[in-house]
């Protein structure tokens, strides 16, 4: 892959990171029911700031000027303990499938919030790769949405939150991103989000959810520690720093089909024909948004 442009190894990283998170999913899956979804959600970023902190410190300097703390402190929270309260608070009240469909209107929200903040240009591509992949996930988990229950309205609106925080996340990070590695920001910041987890397991006062894991669920809780966390995050927030939030954001739509999929593979769940016809129309709005980069990545191939 010597020799690509960095926007096209974004899209990819990206791409990525999503799939990896539908693991991510399916690993919380296996791990929540031995626990709760607070506990597992703080053991992964623990770990992850864990492996994340080992990873940096011998090799450069993990230093955010005084001035960018609280905004860089903010972002955390946002991303790492906000966006993460919305998505296990809404699963109570929804199933993931209708959660993955309202969470895959970020690509939309995070171009619009691009646009207005003026971090990147509108264009019909971006726009209509976002409509492309939303639908491409509304019709892969279109039999798998509806719910009945009267507090179907209250999981939308957490998901909802957690894809406006989300948004909120992907294009205002790039300020950052400009002044410090990726590598120094994930490493500040997914610290900060478990000691947000942490303070509200302390407020609650519950720790029951550390204590009955058996040898799956501790391999799964490793899993999301490692590859389903630090490896995720840094993925994700690489592809920030080298290319336009919106074309990172539309890769999301990868992450339910994704972890259907493993799903599928681990836990003998079903896979049907609209889940291969939704994901080739999730490819072809991701392949859409990200045009250029795409083009310029087969242009730089020998």
């Amino acid at each position: 892959m010597k020799g690509l442009p960095l926007p096209f190894l974004a899209v990819l990283a990206a791409a990525l990171s999503a799939t990896i998170g539908g693991s991510a999913v399916v690993a919380t899956r296996l791990a929540v029911p031995e626990s709760n979804a607070l506990a597992v959600t703080f053991l992964r970023f623990l770990g992850a700031s864990i492996v994340m902190l080992a990873f940096t410190l011998p090799r450069t300097r993990v230093r955010i000027d005084w001035r960018d703390a609280p905004p860089v402190a903010a972002l955390a929270l946002i991303q790492f303990a906000l966006f993460a309260w919305f998505f296990s608070a809404s699963l109570q009240y929804i199933p993931a499938a209708r959660g993955a469909l309202v969470l895959s209107t970020q690509p939309l929200l995070t171009l619009a919030l691009a646009v207005l903040l003026k971090r990147e240009r509108f264009t019909l591509a971006k726009a209509a790769g976002g409509v492309i992949a939303l639908l491409g996930v509304a019709f892969a988990l279109g039999d798998r949405v509806s719910v009945p229950g009267a507090d179907t309205g209250r999981g939308d609106l957490l998901m909802f939150g957690a894809a406006v925080t989300g948004s909120i996340y992907n294009v205002t990070s790039g300020f950052y991103l400009r002044k410090y590695p990726a590598l120094v920001l994930c490493s500040v910041m997914v610290p900060i989000g478990a000691l947000a987890l942490l303070a509200a397991i302390v407020i609650g006062g519950d720790w029951s959810g550390f204590t009955g894991f058996s040898m799956r669920g501790w391999l799964a809780i490793a899993y999301l520690m490692t590859i389903g966390g630090a490896v995720t995050f840094f993925l994700w927030i690489w592809a920030l720093e080298h290319t336009s939030p919106s074309r990172v954001a539309i890769t999301v739509t990868m992450n339910p089909v994704a972890a259907v999929i493993l799903g599928a593979l681990i836990l003998s769940e079903p896979v049907t024909w609209r889940l291969l016809v939704g994901l080739g129309a999730i490819i072809l709005g991701i392949a859409l948004a990200n045009r250029a980069a795409l083009l310029s990545g087969f242009r730089a191939r020998p």
